[in-house]
């Protein structure tokens, strides 16, 4: 074997395992002389190496760079150790250079991410490459702002992950996320280490955090492969009023015994489990008259939750010759969220947010027999009384199952991958209202809704890498997506005969990137890519709920959300200095928006005109020596209607009319150093302005003011090497010590029973301070 094939084979493993996409197995090619005649090798596949992070595990910064010609943010491990205690998965993001994460509690529950101003429904998030977010829903939990929203799901946590790589607009057709039309999330698993070892940490801080946890890496073993087992759990008062939370997170990931030197199996799985008190987005009057943290009092209203996200994932690579690989993965993801909430009858508010499904106890109720769920009207409806409505039971349920084949074949002038995503999810979301808080489940009695629903996704995908010289690259591919989805309602106070619909879509997607080096030290790259954001389930509500005893739910007449996006940049590295900046612009077409019905407490999407997303991206980091690093950036961004258009729900847009969330600047800073096992780092963000939307969806003129945070984080490693102790680290963390008070998000809605708007606010957390011990074995 000659040295280029060598080089094509090497490449195409760790292409294969992860360097241009997920990375589940960590492995690569070693050539083996074999008995006479020495022509003849052995390809073996080794757990010896690192994947995408081999290139930046020295850097402990943010990197930007281009792939496939699209700009690519990564947040090395290195990055992430000792964040733990103070970020979780969502808020780590806001590193990121034109990203915005904001959360409720230090764990990580009622998350809001924007990716250079889209929204999290119009990001994808994958984990290893295999979409996590709902597929009913997208975002990581739920993402509708509305009553159903799984405010405690946390899909993946920190200390699961070995990297995160975001992908700034429309992805490549390699990347599996579903409706990543914006941007794609991709948290890199942790996967076992060749050494073997044992660590176990706590902590302590600010609104009574307290975490402990212990993990195990068996290290390579012949004949038995190589375990990670990782358990954790966190908990908090909030710093909300009467706000507990708890998670427990559970974590594994099996590199199998070699059954064949030229395949590798791995499996991953994954448990995180939330419990704890639903916060309340409040009024802001009341935040003024009670203080930033004020939450409805507990003999007024409360809602508890218990969420838990599941994932396994199995996963082949396999060298079928020295240059293609071919690789499948299955998985399936369970979810389930359980929220009680209690509403005070004899309560008394204008506010919306206080009396969220609040009914009266006399109503026109179905009694429903047998097991049709077709809609064919078996119901008998009737005035009846239920025993009160100041409880309510909502529970969210939905399973997954997916499969992913992939094919790679490289050359020395061109790489070609193809292959395909196809998934299933099971959707059950009911809520049931009743006067205790044992709330009886009979259908057609005391159901608010009781809904099952199942969607279909297909992706057939092909794209290549054409290298035309050494320093010039072009990227082209396309993809074909296929979604069904069908949705069915049992009679219910919403459904009063019951009703089913559903709606397929298919659409074909282009891209093409460019990269050129014209020296060395410069990269410019260049992409254009369409995509799709399929509807979500509640573009379906409006179809059932029109049903009748006479007549069927009407079509669902909703359109996709279309983009074109365009993006170019250029990126500088050289002597210590990385440096980056990159325009981009996307054009959306039958724009998605929500609209919120606060007499009924439904959620209704539907298509508002056209719109436009652009903006500039500046990052930049330099080492000032061996110890020092300093790094900044900035991102303008803006988001505007493009036509006049109006919707059935009365919501008018005119051209040039903002839309919503979407901080019109990003900023920040940092200095960070390391010294004989010292590491510290202080850093600032800076969130401009940013329009707010109504309930409806539309547009308003009213805009939350910037505001700005500080962060430390010091830690120091001692090396013990003794009384089986390797070493012991401690880190002690500090958030927003400007003690700033500024919403993360704010919402206007309609008054009840009298004129006018009042705006609804998450607050960000106050000055806080966290403690974390570290012992490896």
């Amino acid at each position: 074997m000659n040295k280029t094939t060598k080089r094509l084979l090497r490449q195409g493993l760790l292409v294969a395992t992860g360097f241009l996409g997920s990375s589940l197995l960590p492995v690569y090619a070693e050539t083996t002389t074999a008995t006479p005649p020495p022509a003849k090798k052995i390809y073996k596949i080794k757990s010896v190496s690192k994947n995408l992070l081999r290139t930046v595990e020295k850097a402990a910064l943010t990197q930007i760079k281009p792939v496939f010609g699209a700009e690519t943010a990564l947040i090395p491990k290195k990055f992430l150790e000792g964040q733990e205690s103070t970020q979780n998965a969502s808020t780590i993001l806001s590193f990121v250079p034109g990203v915005n994460a904001t959360s409720t509690n230090p764990i990580g529950v009622k998350t809001h991410i924007s990716v250079r101003g889209f929204s999290q429904t119009q990001v994808g998030y994958t984990f290893d490459n295999l979409p996590i977010a709902d597929l009913f829903n997208g975002g990581l939990s739920g993402g509708n702002n509305n009553y159903a929203d799984l405010t405690n799901l946390i899909p993946v946590t920190l200390g699961e992950t070995s990297g995160i790589r975001v992908t700034y607009g429309t992805p490549s057709p390699d990347i599996n996320a579903i409706g990543a039309i914006g941007g794609n999330i991709d948290y890199l698993p942790k996967i076992p280490s060749v050494k073997r070892y044992e660590s176990v940490f706590a902590g302590f801080g600010s609104f009574n955090t307290r975490s402990y946890g212990a993990e195990i890496n068996t290290g390579v073993s012949p004949g038995y492969g190589n375990l990670l087992l990782r358990f954790s759990s966190r908990q908090t008062a909030g710093y909300l009023d009467h706000s507990p939370d708890r998670e427990y997170s559970y974590y594994a990931a099996y590199d199998l015994p070699q059954i064949s030197p030229t395949s590798k199996w791995s499996v991953i799985f994954l448990l995180n489990k939330n419990q704890g008190a639903t916060a309340a987005r409040m009024p802001t009057a009341l935040l003024q008259q009670y203080g930033p943290y004020y939450q409805w009092p507990l003999s007024f209203t409360y809602a508890n939750s218990t969420a838990e996200h599941m994932m396994a994932i199995v996963q082949n690579k396999t060298l079928i010759s020295s240059h293609a690989v071919f690789g499948v993965k299955g998985f399936y993801a369970y979810t389930n969220s359980n929220r009680l909430e209690y509403v005070n009858p004899s309560a008394n508010s204008p506010y919306n947010s206080f009396v969220t499904f609040y009914l009266n106890p006399a109503q026109t109720v179905c009694q429903y027999s047998g097991n049709d769920f077709s809609g064919n009207n078996s119901a008998a409806c009737q005035a009846q009384t239920i025993n009160g409505d100041n409880y309510h039971s909502y529970s969210y349920t939905t399973n997954t199952f997916g499969f992913n084949p992939s094919v790679e074949w490289l050359s020395h002038y061109v790489d070609l991958k193809a292959g395909g995503l196809g998934a299933v999810s099971l959707y059950h979301s009911r809520d049931y209202v009743y006067g205790s808080p044992n709330v009886p489940e009979v259908a057609g009695y005391n159901n608010l809704w009781n809904e099952h629903a199942w969607r279909l996704y297909g992706k057939l995908y092909a794209q290549a890498k054409i290298k035309l010289t050494r320093s010039l690259a072009i990227t082209p591919g396309l993809k074909y997506e296929t979604v069904s989805t069908h949705i069915n309602d049992v009679p219910g106070y919403y459904y009063t005969v019951g009703a089913s619909s559903g709606r397929s879509y298919s659409e074909v997607s282009p891209y093409a990137g460019i990269q050129y080096k014209p020296i060395k030290a410069v990269t410019l790259y260049a992409n254009y890519a369409v995509g799709y954001k399929y509807p979500n389930i509640t573009a379906f509500y409006a179809a059932d709920s029109n049903a009748t005893s006479t007549s069927p739910s009407t079509p669902v007449t909703i359109k996709p959300e279309q983009v074109n996006t365009y993006q170019f940049g250029a990126a500088y590295k050289h002597d210590g200095l990385d440096a980056s900046i990159s325009f981009y612009r996307s054009d959306f077409a039958h724009t998605f928006s929500s609209y919120y019905d606060t007499t009924t407490g439904l959620t209704y999407e539907y298509n508002i005109g056209s719109s436009s997303y652009q903006g500039i991206n500046i990052a930049t980091a330099y080492a000032l020596d061996n110890y020092i690093s300093l790094y900044g950036n900035y991102s303008l961004q803006a988001a505007h209607y493009t036509s006049n258009s109006s919707s059935a729900y009365g919501v008018a847009t005119s051209i040039g009319e903002p839309r919503a969330n979407t901080p019109t600047y990003l900023a920040g800073m940092g200095i960070e150093g390391h010294y004989m096992g010292t590491r510290a780092r202080l850093y600032g963000n800076l969130v401009g302005p940013q329009y707010i939307e109504a309930s409806t969806g539309a547009p308003t003129s009213i805009s939350m003011p910037a505001y700005a945070t500080m962060n430390f984080n010091l830690a120091h490693t001692f090396q013990i090497h003794q009384y089986g102790v390797k070493n012991m680290t401690f880190s002690l963390s500090g958030v927003n010590l400007l003690n700033s008070e500024a919403s993360v998000l704010e919402k206007q809605f309609p008054y009840i029973n009298q004129p006018g708007n009042y705006l609804e606010a998450e607050p960000m957390m106050p000055r806080s301070f966290f403690g974390t011990v570290k012992m490896v074995f």
